[in-house]
């Protein structure tokens, strides 16, 4: 579907305006001249909002069922995206000069508030862009981006020009840019770094797609099996052997098995998103996951397999 690649696109070009905000430095921190001037700075920060608010609008226009993706029983992983894009609403327009001089009289405190937000942004983009599985995906893929998010956390951390290399080096902290507030910054820091690891653990990805609210109403699911007779029965009905899983997976994934009803959605999500994503080396014919709508009909749609 081009309009929910397209919607993609604009989510990839903000992230990497976001990860090129932290990695380079805006001010003069070491005798070098700065990579990139305020004025660009603040260019790349509204390119990010613009891109991030383009690939929220296009997909709720070319996707019926994105708007399942704002309401409370949303998975925690899509509540990850709609706070990073909250966080890069207040980081953009807070941060020209005039709404920065009105809101902080020193810029010291201006600058550890709009590290310390950034700081927080980079866990919530990375759950929300691991979890989708959209363009990172597969251990090597999410390992590299973890390594990227990392990277750039640390790299606030630079130490600032010291006008007087002769003369006693300060401590750590006190090299920092935040003046007093560095020993916050640099446990913020760390923080970010422990969260955004965790996401190395592929059960998190699992955890993370289970919503904490179950939803009212059920979303009715549309499987072709006529396109899917390259896969064994037994995958999806896993009591097929004895011809007595013909019914939908949901019948018992549903039941008042606890142990088949937790984490049921993250389950199917997992399930579905692992094959068509990562396929077995024997399947030739897959197609691309390209939107909720591909499997999910409107509740008004008839024609529904099973529900959940």
């Amino acid at each position: 579907m081009l309009g929910w690649e397209t919607a993609q696109i604009f989510g990839l070009s903000a992230l990497i305006c976001c990860l090129t905000l932290l990695l380079l430095p805006v001010r003069p921190r070491t005798v070098a001249a700065p990579t990139l001037s305020l004025h660009r700075h603040e260019i790349f920060g509204w390119l990010a909002l613009i891109a991030t608010i383009a690939h929220v609008a296009v997909l709720l226009v070319v996707d019926h069922q994105v708007v399942e993706h704002l309401r409370l029983t949303a998975p925690p992983y899509e509540w990850a995206g709609v706070l990073a894009l909250l966080l890069v609403i207040v980081l953009a327009p807070l941060s020209t000069g005039t709404m920065r001089r009105l809101l902080w009289s020193r810029h010291r405190s201006f600058q550890a508030v709009h590290v310390g937000v950034s700081c927080v942004l980079v866990p919530l983009i990375a759950v929300h862009v691991i979890t989708s599985s959209h363009f990172v995906h597969g251990t090597l893929r999410v390992a590299v981006y973890v390594a990227i998010s990392v990277t750039a956390l640390l790299a606030l951390l630079r130490a600032r020009n010291n006008p007087h290399p002769t003369a006693n080096r300060p401590g750590f902290l006190s090299r920092r840019v935040f003046g007093r507030h560095a020993r916050k910054i640099v446990a913020l820091v760390g923080a970010c770094c422990l969260a955004t690891m965790v996401l190395l653990d592929a059960r998190a990805s699992m955890v993370l797609r289970e919503p904490f609210l179950a939803r009212a109403s059920p979303l009715k699911v549309d499987f072709p099996h006529d396109k899917h007779r390259e896969v064994n029965c037994v995958e999806c009905h896993h009591n097929f052997i004895d011809r007595s899983g013909s019914g939908g997976c949901f019948g018992c994934h549903r039941s008042a098995r606890i142990e088949l009803r937790v984490g049921a959605e993250a389950r199917f999500h997992d399930f579905c998103l692992g094959c068509h994503r990562d396929p077995p080396p024997a399947f030739e014919h897959h197609g691309p996951v390209t939107g909720c709508a591909t499997c999910h009909l409107p509740n008004s749609r008839p024609g529904a397999v099973f529900q959940r």
